[in-house]
């Protein structure tokens, strides 16, 4: 299948769950949608689990491609350069609005689709992190990508309620967030200084 026709379905089964939910989706619906057999369709992804993963690898792979080089200067504060990062997978999430909110209202419900999902979660925070320049792997790695990944969800929640064409809200609690997170990552103890996040 060639990849347009494979961001033909994944564009599909995103206005279909928008329209619909998740849980009223069928695959059967997302070819109709997109205007294909099918059979062709399952050639590619035979489960709906192998649709939301297409969907979520294809996001990943636009959320890193889209981050501005400049976030990973050395010389903008931390919390900015997780700022520009984190902001990009909004302004993405915004161009199929609510099929991605169907997704997260769907997780909500399903603890096991919740579950499946925070491996991936886990690993975009690294990326993030990643291109921002700060370390994502060993322990203090381990450690960053599940607090920035329980930062990402809370910020998920107000972007799900967030009504406004320049995401105004979203962007003030991810800002409020991260700067709250570098106040306490400068004041924790045993001598821990802000420079631990460069």
């Amino acid at each position: 299948m060639s990849s347009a026709d494979t961001d033909k379905i994944l564009d599909a089964a995103l206005e279909v769950a928008g329209a619909r939910g998740w849980f009223a989706l069928t695959l059967h619906d997302v070819a109709e949608h997109a205007g294909l057999p099918p059979v062709e369709l399952e050639r590619s992804f035979r489960t709906k689990r192998a649709l939301l993963d297409g969907i979520a690898d294809r996001f990943d792979r636009e959320a890193v491609a889209a981050v501005d080089p400049d976030a990973e200067d050395p010389d903008l504060p931390a919390p900015e350069r997780l700022f520009d990062a984190l902001m990009t997978r909004f302004e993405l999430l915004q161009e199929h609005r609510d099929g991605y909110a169907a997704l997260l209202k769907a997780a909500r419900r399903d603890p096991c689709m919740a579950l499946g999902g925070l491996p991936r979660l886990y690993s975009a925070m690294g990326d993030v992190l990643h291109l921002s320049g700060l370390r994502a792997r060993g322990p203090v790695g381990c450690l960053r990508r599940k607090v920035l990944a329980a930062l990402y969800i809370s910020v998920l929640n107000v972007w799900l309620e967030d009504k406004s064409e320049d995401l105004g809200p979203t962007m003030a609690a991810l800002d409020k967030r991260l700067r709250k997170l570098d106040e306490l990552v400068a004041s924790a103890p045993f001598g821990v200084k802000k420079s631990r996040m460069h």
